[in-house]
């Protein structure tokens, strides 16, 4: 039992050596002021011929003359200042040429000065090898209530089990921008409901059932990806 322990610590270890950082495309982003709160929402692609993992965007809080914001750390002020924010892409796994919404919401109270504009940027992990994929079908999206109920069914496509199955639902408006994010952590019931599901074997399915909020009032069109780890 401990080799195996072991060895497993050691594969994981290699796995996270293995991989190089690399710059990721941010192809969309919006920012609004919110109930004195910041949104950031966007989507980065992979462009590259490998898939990306952890993949991390960085803000950076500017006023109104362009100069840098410090943003404090956690809920306490005497916890320091960081001068950057940053938050993870939705999907832990991004397959080349497809895309990841991520969103990012900041209590302006915590910005070192008065809010402005922001910039942005994106890096990534690029996979030298990665034997677990995952795709969604079956899509179906109705109205219920002042949201939508979107279900359908994730599928373990790779040679590996994908570990800690999830799916994301991202809602855009007319012009395409993302406005709301939704995710779903897999289930025995495909709902919030259910057992929680460590994995999802090659091969296998288990369909889903959430509901995506319209807060903004602004969708008027829903995404759906598939998620898991990378390691």
């Amino acid at each position: 039992m401990r080799l195996f322990l072991l060895l497993l610590t050691l594969l994981t270890a290699y796995r996270a050596l293995a991989q190089t950082e690399r710059e990721v495309t941010i192809v969309q982003h919006n920012g609004e002021e919110v109930n004195g709160y910041i949104k950031i929402r966007g989507e980065v692609k992979n462009t590259y011929s490998n898939a990306l993992a952890s993949v991390r965007i960085e803000i950076e809080y500017l006023d109104k003359n362009g100069k840098p914001l410090g943003v404090e750390r956690f809920t306490a002020k005497d916890a320091g200042v960081m001068a950057k924010d940053e938050v993870m892409a939705s999907r832990d796994v991004i397959p080349p040429g497809e895309i990841s919404p991520f969103e990012r919401t900041r209590d302006i109270g915590k910005l070192k000065g008065q809010f402005g504009s922001y910039k942005i940027k994106a890096s990534g992990l690029l996979l030298k090898e990665n034997l677990t994929s995952a795709t969604i079908s079956d899509v179906k999206t109705t109205p219920d209530g002042k949201g939508f109920r979107v279900t359908g069914t994730y599928q373990a496509t790779g040679k590996e089990p994908c570990k800690n199955p999830t799916v994301i639902v991202a809602g855009y408006d007319a012009s395409g921008n993302l406005q709301e994010l939704q995710t779903l952590s897999l289930t025995d019931d495909g709902t919030y409901k259910g057992k929680p599901l460590n994995e999802v074997a090659p091969g296998k399915s288990q369909p889903f059932s959430l509901l995506l909020p319209n807060v903004s009032g602004k969708v008027t069109s829903v995404k759906v990806f598939a998620s898991h780890s990378w390691y």
